[in-house]
């Protein structure tokens, strides 16, 4: 398991020759380390964050989780690509197992990607009303969030091309631009806080 790995071997796994893990596993991380920072902005910031905290907590397991669904979907398409395509039984297997594959290594990203704006939002959260001395912290957490939401949103683009399901294609991309849309308003709030506060 990725996350079970070092900080120093899993960036030596990332910057190997291996194709997996990749973005998607560091888009997924990006939104980890951002929803850790906003819980700690909160604990630094008096009572009433509990609910708060409960929340980044919560996202930064799901995230965890995906930082290793996204590398197991890569590695299920590319299984699903070396499978044999003598027969027409072979073929299709394969091409059934292709689309299952494709559409995990969609639907894992576009998670990444939903769950990132939620942690957006937190970042926007601890931002406003946050404490002062940790505003730079709550400018990093929405800066890594929005990167994690983006990153992710490349994956799904890259996959959707790979979908037979036309149907499902259009919901992805639907869902990738509205969250996007959002996560772009919000990381502009975000920055435009922390500029006109530290400046």
């Amino acid at each position: 398991m990725l996350t079970e790995l070092k900080i120093t071997d899993f960036v030596a796994e990332l910057g190997s020759s291996k194709p997996a893990p990749g973005g998607g596993s560091a888009a997924a991380l990006a939104g980890v380390l951002a929803s850790s920072l906003a819980a700690m902005v909160a604990r630094l910031s008096g009572e009433g964050w509990q609910e708060f905290i409960d929340k980044a907590q919560r996202l930064s397991g799901q995230l965890l989780d995906l930082v290793n669904r996204d590398t197991e979907a890569f590695n299920q398409v590319m299984e699903a690509l070396k499978l044999p395509k003598g027969t027409e039984e072979e073929k299709r297997e394969r091409s059934r197992a292709l689309r299952q594959a494709n559409r995990l290594a969609t639907e894992v990203p576009l998670e990444v990607m939903e769950l990132s704006l939620e942690i957006l939002r937190l970042a926007f959260e601890v931002a406003l009303k946050g404490n002062r001395n940790c505003l730079s912290d709550a400018g990093v957490a929405g800066l890594l969030a929005a990167a994690a939401c983006r990153g992710a949103a490349y994956n799904v683009l890259i996959n959707l091309p790979g979908l037979r399901d036309a149907e499902f294609a259009s919901a992805a991309r639907a869902r990738l631009d509205e969250t996007l849309k959002e996560a772009t308003d919000l990381e502009s709030t975000i920055a435009d806080r922390v500029n006109c506060e530290l400046a």
